[in-house]
Order: structure tokens, then sequence, then C-alpha cells
């Protein structure tokens, strides 16, 4: 078994998040081997009892690419576990692309059906597309099946032990996973940019990859691009005739919004991929709570990688000194790492999201969903840098131009 020191990777960025969950003994251990194979990555999160831990692979979905496999501890486990290590669970399963509820056919009786729709009922409250699998339908009788069948149309049945049924699930996964893709926003909203636009992106390195997703869409829709080193703003804006959009780093706002004209759109890299992940809106409402603070005040800086770059100079040193020179020094800042949140949300009066970069749009969205129920505002490293900046406003109606604000303080 392979340590997670491969973690970021396998569970970042655009890779789609697949978790079997079910009760003990419904077989999706075997799901998860037959589906992963014996040739690709896989290792333990090593989170509290290594028993009950979740195992990780990678799997080949056929024309939908490679994905992230999940295997979960059996819900009977889980509960014996109590609810520190259920919640974990729970996380895991929320912030799932595709959950695949794993029923032993030969034990649906009573008791499970109510687990079953207790399950149904949490996904269908957390948005969280599933696939029910009724597992060992080949040692149940096909009159049986018949009736299950007309029950749950949508699900489907197999067996680890019957050739093919393996291949019928890929199937419908890689189907899924498709239909996920076409139903997602796109990176750039289309009518912030129109063929034949100019578009001046500024980059710190060129070296770094997620810029080229971006111009890789916007080249698509027939725009013209221009990448140069932000020390070189204004030189650019003498030289090019015409600019229809500025791409900026969320921490170079400071310098940009003076040289860039008000008539011309600016935004932030950080900003189009929380537009993508469908979460702007909250991290913009989110970081208006920066003028409401006190020095009294407890902010949480959530970070998904410890190891990043990013995190090093923008979560551990930018923010934390704008925001206590703004509010004060005893502004009290702390830190989760990881995927999952701490469970005391509550007692802060702000989080604060990282950029995501190592992280899936489902993770995301069940982040900000669990800060909301708790009743905490939530933002992102670019909403707040933006805020900080004093160009909250005008980045909003650049993306989001149907709706004006006052700017955030």
């Amino acid at each position: 078994m392979k340590q997670s020191s491969i973690l970021p990777t396998i569970l970042g960025g655009e890779n789609r998040h697949i978790v079997l969950f079910g009760r003990t003994g419904s077989g999706k251990t075997s799901i998860f081997d037959q589906l992963v194979e014996n040739n690709q990555v896989e290792f333990q999160i090593k989170k509290g009892n290594a028993k009950y831990s979740p195992v990780v692979g990678r799997c080949r979905l056929g024309h939908a690419g490679e994905v992230t496999l999940i295997d979960t501890a059996g819900l009977d486990d889980v509960n014996e576990l109590g609810s520190e290590q259920a919640q974990h669970t729970r996380n895991i399963i929320r912030r799932a692309d595709i959950a695949i509820y794993v029923i032993n056919i030969q034990e649906f009786d009573h008791k499970a059906r109510e687990a079953y729709r207790r399950a149904h009922d949490w996904m269908e409250q957390n948005m969280v597309p599933y696939l029910q699998v009724f597992n060992r339908c080949d040692e149940t009788y096909v009159g049986d099946i018949a009736k299950l069948k007309t029950e749950f149309p949508d699900a489907i049945f197999i067996s680890t032990y019957t050739p093919g049924s393996i291949s019928l699930l890929r199937t419908r996964l890689s189907q899924m996973v498709r239909s996920l893709k076409a139903q997602e926003a796109p990176l750039v909203p289309e009518k912030l940019i129109q063929k034949g636009d100019y578009v001046l992106m500024l980059v710190p390195d060129p070296g770094l990859i997620h810029e080229y997703a971006i111009v890789m869409e916007l080249m698509d829709r027939g725009a013209r691009c221009v990448m140069i080193h932000e020390d070189d703003l204004e030189a650019a804006m003498r030289e090019i005739p015409r600019i229809d959009l500025v791409v900026a780093y969320a921490r170079s706002f400071g310098k940009v919004r003076d040289i860039v004209p008000e008539n011309i759109p600016l935004t932030s890299y950080s900003l189009l991929y929380g537009l993508k992940s469908g979460v702007l809106e909250s991290f913009i409402e989110g970081a208006r709570a920066i003028g409401t603070l006190t020095k009294d005040s407890h902010v949480l800086i959530a970070v998904g990688n410890k190891q990043s770059e990013i995190y090093k100079e923008i979560g551990r040193i930018k923010i934390p000194r704008s925001m206590r020179r703004l509010i004060g020094e005893e502004l009290q800042i702390d830190y989760s790492f990881g995927l999952d949140l701490p469970e005391n949300l509550g007692e802060y009066d702000l989080v604060i999201h990282d950029t995501g970069a190592t992280m899936s749009q489902r993770s995301i969205q069940a982040r900000v969903a669990i800060c909301q129920e708790a009743g905490v505002p939530v933002a992102n490293y670019g909403t707040i840098l933006a805020a900080l900046a004093g160009v909250l406003d005008r980045c909003k109606n650049a993306l989001l131009p149907e709706q004006e604000e006052e700017e955030a303080f």
C-alpha cells in the first residue's frame, strides 16, 4: 500500500471523485478492486483507525477519462466508531462527483430498505449524484431481480463474479461523468468575451499551468490572448490598441487596479475558477464580511495543500498581514489543512478558502455548504484580496454584470 504523498495530485483539480459506500458485506470493496485493477495506483488515507480509513485508487472509464475511486468503511463500522468518524465518511461522500451506494441484494430486507431510504434522502438533500448498485445478483432468483428492477428502474444489477458486470458498471459511470462535464459552466463566461476580443493575461511566472487552461478556452472562442509579465502592464496598455479584458493574479490587484482603466473589465484567475465552481457569489458575499470584523474576531484559513507555494505566500503572509493592518494586530487567525474542515466552525467569524487547486469542484462546493450550514461567511483568496484592494465590486461586475452592489467596505 502506497503512502498518501501523492494525495494532492490524485485528489486534485479536475479529477472526478467516485465514492463507494454501503453496509458491511455489500461487496463494495470487491467492486473497488475490479474497477481499480492491479496496475493502478492505490493508497490509504491515514486518518484515525487505519482499519476504517478510506482507500483510494485510479480508475479509467473509457472516453470519460481517469477518475479517483474511493472505498469507504462499511456503514455499520462507521456507526460503531462514533460521530467524528461517521462525519468524516459523510464528508467524503458529500464532496463526491458521484456516489455509488452498494447493496447486497440477498440482504435487502426491511432494515436495509430503511437504510437505503435514509441514504437516498441525505444524498438528495446534499445534491450528490449517485448510482444505486445491487450486488451479488448471481446468487439471486431472477424473479426477485425483476421485481427490484421495476421498483428501482435507475439501479444496475451486477455480480463481481459474473463476466461483464464490471464492464456494465464502467459504462454507466462513464455516461454519468460525461453528463456531468456537459452540464458544467465554462471556465470563461460566454458573455464576457466575444470572437476577436483582446484579452491581456498577466502572469508572474509563464510556466504556471492554470493560465493555459484559460488561454485554451479563450482561443477556442476566437479571442486574441496576449500573455505578459505583470511588470510590463503599463507598457502593454500603451502599445496594444484595444483591450477588452484583463486577467490578473488576485495578489497583484493592488498594483493593477490603478493601471487598468475603469472601463476595461478586470478579473483574476481565482475568480474565474470560483465562477466555474458555482460558488463565486457565495465567496463574494463572504468577502464582504471583512467590513464587520473587529480586532476580537476569529478567522479560519482553510488550506487544501500545506505544501502549496500559494499558501506559503498568500495564506500565510499576505492575507494575514493585510487583514491585521486593516482590522488590528489582535485579529486571531487559525489554519486547517486537508480536505476536512474542523468541527468547531461555528466559533469563527469568517472562513477563507484557498485557491482550491488541489481539490475537485464538488469538494469546494461541499466546503461552502458546510460553512453556510454553520452560519459562517466563507470567501476564497481571490475575493478576499479583491476586497482588500477595493476592487471586489469591479471584479464582480465584470463576471456578474447583472448585479450591482456597493463596495465591500
